[in-house]
């Protein structure tokens, strides 16, 4: 082992832990500041939906003491000058350089807002790497003040940008469903109530025939008496208050009603 680190062929992290070259850098970071990678840190790894918390997420022994750098070992912890946050923990398996997913998103409950969790949560699910029969499992890893959070997953959900719509309509009562198919059309992110039809854009822009598809949807809707709206990456991220004032808008309004308004027949006048 020396031998292979003086020839660089091996990097030494802390005492006991090595990295080949290929090792992933949030895994030697997290080795190196003395615990295991978690929570938000393991769910990139996974390329799940994740948004805003860019902090090297690391489960300790509750009863550590010196902790440190994540670039340099001889350097003690600067929580905020590092961007760590640190998870105390009585649970075992830290001899591993990162959790498993299961416990790692049980962890992201613990300092993590719920709608970003349970995005990174229905996402899995949606990806094929967490399967409904772990969430028992989830459950009963996670803070027990947060465990009736685990009753709002739904795998229908494709993003973090339906989750946070989602959770929006649930909290305030608002009937709707997810993942509805309208013959023509195909299927829609969510129908509320009646008539008003919600679609969530993902980061990418749609070009070309792409593009063309979503507008010959979106004119096939109106025309049967549809109100659509089509929200964006930015509009749901980035300026949510707004985004959000105007759903409920629409719906203090009763625009998700029919109400006369149709539906109507293609060709009918």
């Amino acid at each position: 082992m020396r031998a292979a680190v003086r020839a660089a062929e091996i990097d030494r992290v802390r005492n006991g832990w090595f990295a080949a070259p290929d090792a992933h850098p949030d895994l030697v970071r997290a080795v190196r500041v003395g615990g295991t990678a978690t929570a938000t840190t393991v769910a990139r790894m996974h390329r799940l939906w994740v948004h805003g918390d860019a902090r090297l997420h690391v489960r300790v022994r509750h009863s550590t003491g010196r902790l440190s750098s994540p670039t340099d070992r001889r350097v003690p912890l600067d929580r905020e000058e590092h961007g760590v946050c640190v998870h105390y923990s009585t649970r075992g398996g830290l001899d591993r350089a990162r959790d498993p997913l299961t416990l790692a998103l049980a962890e992201m409950f613990a300092c993590t807002d719920a709608a970003t969790t349970l995005a990174a949560v229905d996402s899995a699910i949606d990806r094929g790497v967490l399967q409904m029969e772990h969430l028992d499992l989830l459950r009963e890893w996670m803070p027990r003040s947060r465990r009736h959070l685990i009753d709002r997953v739904d795998p229908g959900c494709q993003s973090g940008l339906e989750t946070r719509v989602r959770l929006l309509l649930r909290g305030k009562r608002i009937g709707y469903r997810s993942q509805v198919r309208i013959e023509g059309v195909g299927l829609v992110d969510f129908l509320v109530g009646e008539r008003l039809v919600i679609e969530v854009d993902g980061r990418a822009f749609h070009t070309g025939s792409a593009f063309e598809e979503d507008r010959r949807r979106d004119f096939v809707l109106t025309m049967r008496g549809y109100l659509v709206l089509r929200l964006s990456y930015r509009q749901v991220m980035d300026d949510w208050d707004r985004t959000r004032a105007g759903i409920l808008a629409l719906v203090s309004r009763g625009e998700h009603r029919w109400a006369g308004r149709g539906p109507y027949e293609e060709g009918t006048a």
